[in-house]
């Protein structure tokens, strides 16, 4: 009688201890396609000159860094660069991204740009003046897949999406 309860106590705990090491369902769930870090490059013609711009977004299910990059055409030195975080909500194939903050290059000792980002908070003077020229939030459309981030957005509030860098298809990096 003994062996039969010592048996149920090792069934039990042998029962207990495998519930304990099954992951949870969150383990199994993959992040939507949207999620990673997606780059857009493209060649900006003025006047004479021509740059290449170069668009990181970084997307998680929550949040989004955008960072763009201008560099002469073949050159390596970064001669502008703008920054953008801030909350993302998604909600079927709409984004709606409210900006926190905004970035600018850290300059070198030569006082050259470089990619490392100095960030500036809501509130503070350098966001409220990079205010004058961007939006807090945005509204976008987006299609992606394993590769490709197709994304709409209406950056001027214009009323079109008609504007450079406003219809983009990404690519995963």
């Amino acid at each position: 009688m003994k062996t039969k309860h010592f048996t149920w106590k090792l069934i039990m705990l042998l029962c207990l201890a495998g519930m304990a090491s099954v992951p949870s369902c969150d383990w199994f769930r993959e992040d939507p396609l949207y999620v990673g870090t997606w780059q857009y490059t493209d060649k900006i013609y003025a006047g004479e000159m021509v740059f290449n711009g170069i668009t990181t977004l970084t997307l998680t299910e929550s949040t989004f860094e955008e960072i763009y990059v201008l560099k002469a055409d073949n050159s390596s030195e970064i001669g502008s660069l703008l920054a953008m975080k801030g909350d993302l909500d998604v909600s079927g194939n709409e984004m709606t991204f409210r900006l926190t903050a905004v970035g600018e290059c850290i300059r070198d000792n030569q006082q050259n740009c470089t990619a490392s980002v100095e960030w500036f908070q809501k509130g503070s003077s350098t966001y409220s003046t990079y205010m004058q020229y961007l939006k807090e939030t945005v509204q976008g459309e987006f299609v992606a897949d394993e590769d490709y981030l197709w994304l709409v957005r209406d950056r001027n509030l214009d009323g079109d999406t008609e504007d450079t860098g406003e219809d983009v298809e990404f690519e995963r990096l």
